[in-house]
């Protein structure tokens, strides 16, 4: 099996993920009004950042 170097991300990109994640939350149960773009790209933008941010070392 491969041995995989990711590191955990810093705390800085958790929290952007993290508030990228409750404004799409929010926006899909109607708590907040916004477009279904930015709903949706919020969460998009959000998973993948803390997915790179597993992977880049320093992130």
């Amino acid at each position: 099996m491969r041995n995989f170097s990711g590191k955990a991300p810093t705390f800085v990109v958790w929290v952007i993920s993290l508030v990228l994640f409750v404004v799409a939350l929010l926006a899909h149960f109607g708590v907040v009004r916004l477009g279904a773009p930015i709903a949706t790209w919020s969460w998009i933008i959000g998973f993948g950042l803390l997915l790179i941010a597993c992977r880049v070392k320093g992130l």
